[in-house]
């Protein structure tokens, strides 16, 4: 059987050149494909995987992201409160639960540090927490949902701020910080002569502490307000927020804008449109690689039928077919995928950052037997619907 299969192939290479170099393209583009097309699978999943993941939200305080856009706001230079006011509720409205923090400062040692709860900016009330625990917390209780619903004026302050405080420091500013002046059994700070009632004093530092919204409008912020994000934002959440701040400070946007690292929920699609164009080629390689080798069964037809009339059998028929298959496929799909390691990987590494991760020896040769299985199938299929037909009836159809 083996002579017979070296004089088919033999007599392919010689009579039917054009053909067996198509044959040759074929497997080759074929077994690329495969191997191209899992990489790209396992690089959508990775791609995918790390897209959700990136999406997640982010408990730890250090892993958030910081956006704060250079506004050139300082002392000398301070925008109203007004404008950061409303520039916080519009990005609020736009990107919601992704904010985990605001922080900036104004005049006269007044902070602001605000969680984003539920769509409304909350003074964070882990800093209660961590001088409840550090033993700085002296008296009083913290913000009450009421209070920041009602936009009720009031502070928390740190102790040496009392104007009755005996243990004050001597680098106490008087200048800068405001004094808590005692009416009755109540302790109350004048901001741009507006009073706001004391209900929390903590030791330190030199501080008031008020909710968001409360302030005058035309009181001065010193610092550029710094969003901290639990989440990645998409680009067009990202474009929107610059959007947002050209709004308001469209005199102030000289400097380049702070980049994040941007979760695109689009890279999806981009990949499942790269794995489908994939597979599809892949598939039509395959079934061209079949019916040139059906016509190349055909053109064969009266010599298989006076084999079979001497004694060859249909199963030893098959057979041979199969074996001259893979003599071509199997030293085909050998060098491919060495040329497919060596060179073409280390290219695809550039396009796609996880495909280098998902290919090793164990993976090239599962890939390998499941190309020859799935190509002895396809094959044997062929070449037994090939086989149907008795030889008295293949020599009288010729004739």
């Amino acid at each position: 059987m083996l002579k017979y299969v070296i004089k088919n192939i033999k007599s392919l290479i010689t009579k039917e050149t054009t053909i067996f170099v198509i044959i040759i393209i074929c497997q080759v583009s074929s077994i690329l494909l495969s191997l191209f097309s899992y990489g790209v699978f396992q690089n959508y999943k990775a791609e995918t995987n790390q897209i959700n993941l990136n999406n997640d939200i982010i408990e730890n305080e250090d892993d958030w992201f910081e956006f704060g856009y250079d506004l050139g706001i300082s002392k000398k230079h301070p925008v109203e409160y007004k404008t950061i006011y409303n520039l916080g509720e519009e990005v609020g409205n736009l990107l919601k639960d992704k904010i985990a923090n605001l922080f900036m400062e104004c005049d006269n040692s007044v902070t602001m540090t605000f969680d984003y709860v539920n769509g409304v900016y909350k003074p964070t009330e882990n800093y209660y927490k961590n001088t409840m625990m550090n033993g700085e917390w002296e008296e009083g209780e913290w913000f009450t949902d009421d209070q920041i619903a009602n936009n009720e004026k009031v502070c928390v302050i740190s102790e040496p701020m009392k104007e009755d405080y005996k243990l004050r420091d001597d680098d106490f500013n008087y200048d800068n910080t405001p004094l808590a002046k005692k009416n009755e059994d109540d302790y109350y700070v004048t901001l741009s002569g507006e009073k706001f009632k004391v209900i929390g004093v903590m030791s330190s530092p030199d501080v008031v502490i008020v909710p968001w919204g409360v302030l005058p409008d035309d009181y001065p912020v010193e610092t550029t307000p710094y969003f901290y994000f639990n989440r990645r934002l998409t680009q067009k959440e990202y474009d929107s927020l610059l959007a947002i701040y050209e709004k308001y400070f469209p005199d102030r946007m000289s400097a380049p804008a702070p980049e994040l690292e941007i979760y695109d929920p689009e890279q999806v699609y981009y990949y499942k449109t790269n794995m489908a164009i994939s597979l599809f080629i892949a598939i039509v390689s395959a079934i061209n690689f079949a019916l040139l080798f059906n016509y190349i069964f055909d053109k064969r037809k009266h010599t298989l039928a006076i084999l079979r009339l001497n004694g060859c059998t249909s199963n030893k028929a098959r057979r041979m077919y199969l074996t001259e298959i893979m003599i071509i496929m199997l030293p085909l799909l050998a060098i491919c995928t060495f040329v497919f390691d060596k060179y073409i990987l280390p290219w695809l590494d550039g396009l796609f950052p996880f495909i280098n991760q998902v290919y090793s020896f164990e993976i090239y040769g599962i890939m390998a037997a499941m190309y020859v299985a799935v190509s002895y199938v396809i094959m044997n299929i062929m070449i037994i619907l090939h086989l149907r037909k008795t030889p008295v009836l293949i020599l009288r159809n010729s004739n």
